[in-house]
């Protein structure tokens, strides 16, 4: 076998060889354009989520302060009522023999 006809066999097996190198580093490429793009998109919807939880905690604990407030209250009333029924048992009992 002469130098021409080698280089004849080569010439196409390296020029599929080179073709398929050039796909693959295309495709490399557009793998790390996602995984880039990916990694933008979970940072933003782990800054967007952590907003959330924050607001509810803020959220939740107003509520809470307003319904403690709210309890305290209905306890003060209760004992206003509590105090206004005795008061009035010990009317009722002087009165009634």
């Amino acid at each position: 076998m002469n130098p021409n006809k080698r280089l004849d066999q080569i010439e196409p097996v390296m020029a599929d060889v080179l073709q398929k190198v050039d796909r693959l580093i295309e495709g490399h490429g557009q793998l790390v354009e996602m995984v880039v793009s990916t990694k933008a998109e979970l940072k933003a919807a782990g800054e967007s989520t952590a907003r959330a939880v924050a607001n509810l905690t803020v959220t939740t604990q107003k509520q809470f302060e307003e319904l403690k407030a709210s309890h305290e209250k209905l306890a003060a009333t209760q004992e206003e009522l509590k105090a206004g029924q005795e008061l009035i048992l010990q009317i009722l009992r002087e009165k009634l023999p």
